[in-house]
């Protein structure tokens, strides 16, 4: 039994022409020079290693940009001892292309989650939906500007 199931499984990754993901995230035709960032210090490092990786220097495309982020933690709702349940997470990115004549390009993320009893899980939770975050806003630009 375990072998079709192996067997169906490896089928049906090869015939609908799996790929993966992380080959998709290889360099792309675009060099992006960071001039200046504002806003989150923990999103901008993302945003800056993020574009990192998707930077071809051998690229005719290059574009100098700046940019601020704006991360805000809203409160949803509370329980009946005033201990915040549920949060909103927003992330507000402004992109200003510089060599593009100072382009400015807003993207916008949000994500509602519900708080933990424990604070370093919480904690971490909230880190990994701020690097989620930037991955998305990161793929946005490029996509934008391949565009």
């Amino acid at each position: 039994m375990k072998k079709i199931l192996s067997l169906l499984v490896i089928f049906i990754f090869f015939g609908c022409n799996y790929t993966s993901v992380h080959k998709n995230q290889q360099k792309q035709d675009v060099f992006i020079n960071i001039i200046n960032t504002k806003g989150d210090f923990e999103i901008n490092n993302y945003l800056n290693n993020d574009f990192k990786i998707y930077n071809n220097i051998n690229s005719k495309n290059i574009y100098e940009i700046s940019f601020e982020t704006n991360y805000q933690k809203i409160i949803l709702a509370k329980d009946a001892k005033g201990k915040a349940t549920d949060f909103k997470l927003n992330l507000s990115v402004e992109f200003n292309i510089i060599s593009q004549k100072n382009r400015k390009i807003v993207f916008n993320e949000s994500f509602k989650i519900k708080n933990d009893s424990e604070n370093f899980e919480q904690s971490s939770y909230e880190k990994e939906i701020k690097r989620n975050f930037s991955k998305i806003m990161s793929e946005k630009l490029i996509t934008f500007l391949l565009k």
